[in-house]
């Protein structure tokens, strides 16, 4: 019997304060701190997800769709939005979240695949992942659509965005 996880089972939420160091020329966040905050955090997800040896295979997408400012904090909520025979998908959802106003908005959009070492031998297969939202269902099932290219980056930011402002 093939074991099967709640995709919440594998949720990260991460918060992240901005700090100048972390700032551009532009006084924005730079991209490759945000990149650098996801991968650790997409890491997380694996381990909550499975002992197994995965590594960072691919960051597959990445859409920058605002930018960070410095009295803002990023929130970084990733979770396994697809699984295959040695390999799985990490979705991450990035926010800004304004100390000022208290207001939350979307930033970025990520999919990265995570892979196991060749050497590992699997006893059993991957874990499967269920999803139980409106949202995360949207996520898993634009798989198909997202990798055959008939729903490309922006437009899925578009429709993910639809679920994002509810």
């Amino acid at each position: 019997m093939q074991e099967v996880m709640n995709y919440k089972d594998t949720r990260i939420e991460n918060f992240h304060t901005i700090y100048p160091n972390h700032m551009n020329r532009h006084d924005t966040l730079f991209g490759g701190q945000t990149l650098y905050w996801l991968d650790d955090v997409q890491g997380l997800v694996i381990r909550r997800y499975t002992h197994l040896p995965f590594f960072t295979a691919s960051i597959d997408t990445y859409q920058f769709l605002d930018v960070v400012h410095r009295h803002e904090a990023l929130i970084i909520d990733s979770y396994i939005s697809r699984v295959g025979t040695r390999s799985v998908e990490i979705f991450a959802e990035l926010s800004a979240f304004n100390h000022e106003t208290r207001h939350t908005r979307l930033v970025g959009i990520c999919f990265s695949t995570f892979a196991i070492n060749k050497e590992t031998v699997l006893e059993k297969p991957l874990p499967k992942v269920t999803y139980t939202d409106e949202i995360s269902k949207f996520v898993s099932s634009s798989y198909a659509d997202r990798h055959s290219g008939k729903l490309s980056a922006r437009e899925f930011c578009k429709e993910y965005l639809k679920y994002y402002k509810k």
